[in-house]
């Protein structure tokens, strides 16, 4: 740690302290937890082959990529999305040590693309299930709202679909980021995965006036909850005592897995082969997001230009990403084109 002059000016050292919190700040959480994992796996496999972490070989990196998919244990084969963590990681901490080094180079690049062709079933990762509207109705009646856990999940669940909204963006949500509107609320969301938090990344919630309004939830939570100031989700001590802290992202997940599962929302079956297969639902905080985005592009028939919107999506591509219409059989080209359903001229 540099040791600074006493005879430096006061607001020098204020200038200082402030860069330091605002370069620590630069990453959110998760991904400075994901970050440290990665060099501290890293780190661990450097050594006991007596390496040194802080390399100028290209090659030593592709070796600890491969290391992470070994040929001879299937169990212990990351997917290729952590493989891309973990060299983001590293290149993370080069940075931060300023070591240089060719991250495109050959060896590097070969490897990824090695590893991809090699082990297909690496690649694909299942997304989680987008949350229907059905569903979504089926588990917010369920919800027993006589007591503050329930208040809290019905309007955690309502509000993160609103505003298809990220967990983290979830609950990260203040009291004072909620600024009542006509007819609803506008959310400031801050800093999130592709802003850097002006005052313009929001997202608006509207009054529906139904079941499902997440504006009436979300007040009657915070009414009878107390809370007028800091995080709006909250956590619960084991005693059922309310915390001043804000639910973790991963939180989210548990919450609508759990509410999903009270219901019968746990599994699904498919016929395949002859046989009836039964398989346990995936459901992920993406699951709120992913099901907005489903909703829009219905009710819009399509409109790429409204589910980028909704979610906030910088490119179109990356919103159809979400749409899970995207992705079922009766609405894929050879259904629509093959199935006896098209359209005939009068």
């Amino acid at each position: 740690m540099v040791e600074l002059d006493p005879s430096l000016d006061r607001a020098l050292i204020a200038n200082l302290g402030d860069a330091g919190r605002n370069n620590d700040a630069a990453l959110s959480e998760n991904t400075r937890r994901a970050y440290e994992t990665g060099w501290r796996q890293y780190c661990a496999w450097c050594r006991p082959r007596y390496l040194t972490p802080l390399t100028e070989h290209p090659e030593q990196i592709a070796t600890f990529l491969a290391s992470l998919v070994p040929s001879g244990d299937a169990a212990a084969r990351k997917k290729l999305s952590t493989v891309k963590l973990r060299l983001a990681a590293l290149k993370h901490f080069f940075r931060e040590a300023g070591q240089g080094l060719d991250w495109k180079h050959p060896a590097i690049r070969n490897q990824l693309k090695g590893l991809a062709r090699n082990n297909p079933v690496l690649v694909r990762q299942e997304p989680v299930q987008a949350l229907g509207i059905e569903d979504l109705t089926t588990i917010v009646a369920a919800i027993v709202t006589t007591w503050l856990r329930g208040l809290r999940d019905r309007a955690l669940i309502l509000v993160g679909y609103a505003g298809a909204l990220r967990r983290s963006e979830l609950v990260a949500i203040d009291a004072d980021h909620l600024q009542a509107v006509d007819g609803g609320y506008e959310i400031w969301l801050g800093t999130t995965k592709t802003d850097e938090g002006d005052r313009d990344n929001v997202c608006v919630i509207a009054e529906t006036g139904t079941s499902l309004c997440p504006v009436r939830a979300v007040n009657d939570w915070m009414e009878r909850a107390g809370v007028s100031e800091g995080p709006v989700f909250r956590a619960f001590d084991p005693l059922g005592g309310l915390k001043h802290t804000a639910l973790t992202a991963q939180s989210v997940r548990l919450i609508l897995k759990e509410r999903a599962g009270e219901v019968g929302l746990d599994v699904r079956s498919t016929y395949r082969g002859g046989k009836t297969i039964t398989a346990p639902i995936r459901w992920g905080g993406h699951s709120l997001r992913r099901g907005m985005a489903t909703a829009v592009a219905e009710a819009t028939d399509g409109d790429v230009t409204a589910v980028q919107r909704a979610g906030r999506w910088k490119t179109p591509v990356t919103a159809l990403r979400y749409v899970e219409e995207t992705r079922r059989v009766d609405r894929s080209a050879s259904a629509l084109v093959m199935g006896g359903k098209r359209k005939t001229s009068d």
